[in-house]
């Protein structure tokens, strides 16, 4: 998920050439997967379904394994083509990145403090204070994000082997002390440098990105669902931020790059959806918890009391009705303050009025 928007090259020429989507395509699919991830979430966390179904807990897995990798990658990927000054980019990042993180840990905060008993989470008051050091979830990726580039400032004029080096070494220093970071609920410490190594990744993987096609998509996802497979099987407990599954999430991204190329290539319905998803991520990342935990909620409230398992009809229906307006509500809402000139006070993306 980037931190900023990338609006529309100006019409000022008969002949343009064409905007690669290619990246806005493989965020709406990012974002796809983390919206649904946190329906499966909030599904298993409040025992909808029954603890020895295996395929809820697989699909987790799977989508952990890469999405928020893929958003760090991304983020890298586009930071590595702006030269401003750092204290230009650093200006940039606190609308787009810092004062979301805060107004929308409060709001969320908030909301849980007064509707934990509807909740799978029980936040008290105290937490809010804590968020200088403790991100609610899902916001932890802002709080990670930030500071990923704030190390990319420091180390940007360094050659690739070095950056990639500082990363890797920032990656494995938190296995040196990581049960005081866990004693003190400082799991973002590894969280962060875990996202800056994929962000380094994506800082120098530009060339390679922009020549995948159709062989790089078949064969890293062939390797994709070999390793997660691989791993699952050996240890189906392992914690998809351990170093293990590094070669698991690095063809996750890399499929996602490649078939989003070949998708933007290919134009259509779906590219342009995604697409539009993607461009307006950060909007749908900081809204959606509120409509996938909502509709769970509401759901849960008018189905009949009878006791019994969920049938797989209204399983299906939570799901779809939780995703769907997990991604509509949050761009419905963007549209209509990005109307009113608002936008900015939400922490969201300019909506433009016709996105090409």
């Amino acid at each position: 998920m980037a931190a900023h928007a990338h609006p529309e090259l100006a019409q000022s020429k008969p002949a343009r050439v064409a905007r690669d989507n290619s990246l806005d395509i493989a965020k709406g699919f990012g974002i796809l997967l983390v919206v649904l991830g946190h329906c499966f979430d909030g599904l298993i966390a409040s025992k909808f379904f029954p603890e020895t179904l295996l395929w809820p807990t697989l699909v987790v897995y799977a989508i952990y394994l890469f999405h928020m990798p893929l958003f760090f990658v991304i983020s890298g990927h586009l930071a590595s083509g702006k030269h401003r000054p750092a204290g230009t980019t650093v200006a940039r990042l606190l609308p787009s990145i810092v004062y979301p993180y805060f107004l929308w840990s409060i709001v969320e905060g908030l909301v849980l403090v007064y509707l934990s008993k509807y909740t799978t989470s029980k936040v008290q008051i105290a937490s809010l204070f804590h968020i200088l050091w403790i991100p609610i979830i899902p916001y932890w990726f802002l709080y990670a994000l930030f500071f990923c580039h704030l190390g990319y400032l420091a180390v940007r004029k360094l050659s690739y082997p070095w950056q990639m080096a500082i990363a890797a070494a920032a990656f494995l220093s938190p296995l040196l002390f990581l049960f005081p970071l866990s004693h003190w609920g400082l799991t973002i410490v590894p969280e962060t440098v875990r996202g800056f190594l994929y962000f380094i990744l994506g800082v120098v993987s530009v060339t390679q990105v922009k020549r995948l096609g159709r062989w790089s998509a078949i064969v890293a996802t062939v390797l994709y669902v070999a390793f997660a497979a691989a791993f699952w099987i050996a240890r189906p407990s392992l914690e998809v931020g351990s170093i293990v599954v590094l070669p698991a999430a690095i063809a996750g991204i890399a499929a996602t790059l490649a078939w989003s190329r070949l998708l933007a290539e290919r134009g259509g319905w779906l590219a342009n959806t995604l697409a539009l998803w993607g461009r307006y991520s950060m909007s749908i990342y900081v809204l959606h918890i509120f409509f996938t935990a909502g509709v769970r909620i509401a759901l849960k409230r008018l189905a009949p009391a009878s006791g019994s398992l969920p049938t797989i009809t209204a399983t299906m229906i939570e799901i779809v009705a939780a995703t769907v307006l997990g991604v509509l509500l949050p761009l419905a809402i963007n549209w209509t303050v990005s109307r009113a000139n608002l936008d900015k006070w939400f922490g969201l993306q300019h909506m433009e009025p016709r996105a090409s």
